[in-house]
């Protein structure tokens, strides 16, 4: 599986930037064909600014993988939606800490009041005590735990968070989202649903039996996964992020998740305790990684044939997404990692996602 450099694209690059560009370009070829993995789609964000991005592989059998292509990036998701309803509450139009059933509530709960104690914040930071979804539970919504009390992640909690801000605004997700995040950003290669410029621009995607198919153009959003986005566009959306902060407090201080939940890799032996992070949780829709030399806010998905993973340091402006289209893509994720930032404990946790 070559790689393919003339689908490599550059702005202004620092050397240091190009150094880098260099050793992805020389490492994704071997890295695509060792784990079985079809493509990779690579931007890199330096100093606050698009760097470079580069495409690696076939986008479906018989068809480079080009800058343009557009992967399913599943979990991804959940930062575009965290995103949008926080700066909805920096706008006045709720608050975070405002009980959810003002505006809705879920049929599969009105007869349980703890209901009520659902709010944003609650959402975005996976402690609605909902599973992460429905399916897990006979396809009726309960709870599992008290709202609020501990963590679990859940992509119910998006849908119920984003249903709270149709109806609290009066206003499709789609439209809010646009308005809120997309345009702000100059994204215009990223959708919930189906358009007609999909066509001839998706990743295939290959799962473990390394079949190939297409993954699901939904007609109906989903807030927690399956939006569809090219790895420059997703950098777009966090540079923005890091360009228009909600709060004037300094991102060292800002970016503490409610919950560390470092205990989750490290005591159970996943991250050895040298490696270990100093804090490992969630904020309103990221996670956070703080480590002694670094503070990386990312997000991951994965779904049968797909894996990404987008990261930034919000002190020193740096970060990258990566997008794949194949059921081991973490562990292509893994190797540019590695390239990219070679943070001894950051590197420890993409391979123990990898599975080593």
């Amino acid at each position: 599986m070559a790689a393919n450099d003339e689908q490599s694209q550059k702005s202004s690059v620092s050397t240091d930037a190009e150094a880098l560009r260099i050793r992805v370009v020389q490492k994704v070829q071997s890295s695509l064909a060792e784990n079985d993995v079809p493509s990779a789609s690579i931007a890199y964000i330096e100093d606050g600014k698009l760097a470079w991005r580069y495409a690696a592989g076939e986008s479906e059998p018989g068809k480079k993988a080009t800058p343009d292509t557009l992967y399913n990036i599943a979990s991804m998701t959940k930062s575009i939606v965290a995103e949008t309803v926080v700066r909805l509450s920096e706008s006045g139009a709720f608050a975070m800490d405002d009980s959810m059933a003002s505006a809705w509530v879920d049929p599969d709960l009105k007869d349980d009041p703890r209901h009520k104690l659902l709010t944003p914040r609650i959402a975005l930071t996976h402690r609605t005590g909902l599973p992460n979804w429905r399916y897990l539970t006979d396809n009726v919504l309960k709870f599992q735990s008290d709202p609020g009390t501990e963590f679990g992640y859940s992509g119910e909690g998006l849908q119920y968070v984003a249903h709270f801000i149709e109806n609290k605004m009066g206003r499709p997700l789609e439209d809010l989202v646009a308005e809120t995040v997309f345009r702000p950003a100059g994204m215009n290669e990223t959708t919930f649903t189906d358009r007609p410029w999909l066509d001839g621009r998706i990743a295939m995607s290959q799962n473990k039996a390394g079949e190939h198919k297409f993954a699901s153009r939904r007609t109906a959003w989903n807030a927690a996964d399956d939006v569809w986005s090219s790895s420059g566009d997703y950098a777009r959306f966090m540079i923005w992020v890091m360009a228009n902060p909600v709060t004037t407090e300094r991102a060292a201080t800002y970016w503490i998740p409610r919950d560390n939940l470092k205990y989750q890799i490290c005591q159970e032996g996943r991250v050895s305790p040298p490696l270990c992070p100093k804090s490992l949780g969630f904020t309103a829709g990221w996670t956070v990684y703080d480590t002694p030399e670094n503070l990386i806010v990312m997000h991951g998905g994965g779904d049968e044939g797909e894996h990404t993973l987008g990261f930034f340091n919000p002190v020193t402006g740096n970060g990258a997404v990566i997008f794949t289209n194949g059921a081991n893509g973490q562990k292509v994720i893994r190797d540019i990692v590695e390239i990219l930032l070679p943070d001894p404990s950051f590197v420890a946790f993409t391979n123990m996602q990898s599975g080593g």
